[in-house]
């Protein structure tokens, strides 16, 4: 880590992080509910995409988000997951229930395509 801070970075790279959050938790959270509903459209695969290029990335980094040793390099003193507006129990456990809500999900698109044969 760095010994120069450069908090405009640090916030930039906090908020970058939070925004991608947020669009991957609406892309699970999308996936849940069309799976519940048995929806089969472009935006099922357009959120289902973007699940997957997430956890490719996030795999490939080790199981660390790239942008955490990026923010560390910038002076954040604690870059790990709960670097996003989080408060850090949840923001910690973010990869559990992310997952499990992964696994729901494709669960329930399962069970809706078997119904619909």
């Amino acid at each position: 880590m760095t010994t120069d801070r450069h908090p405009l970075a640090v916030l930039t790279l906090k908020t970058v992080h939070t925004i991608v959050f947020a669009g991957e938790l609406t892309a699970i959270l999308w996936l849940v509910i069309s799976g519940m509903l048995g929806r089969r459209d472009g935006s099922v695969g357009v959120a289902a995409a973007a699940v997957a290029a997430e956890a490719a990335v996030f795999l490939a980094n080790g199981g660390v988000c790239p942008i955490t040793p990026l923010t560390e390099r910038f002076g954040s003193s604690d870059g790990s997951v709960s670097d996003i507006y989080l408060p850090v129990a949840v923001a910690r456990t973010i990869p559990v229930w992310s997952t499990a809500l992964v696994v729901a999900a494709g669960i329930l698109h399962a069970r809706a395509i078997l119904r619909a044969r």
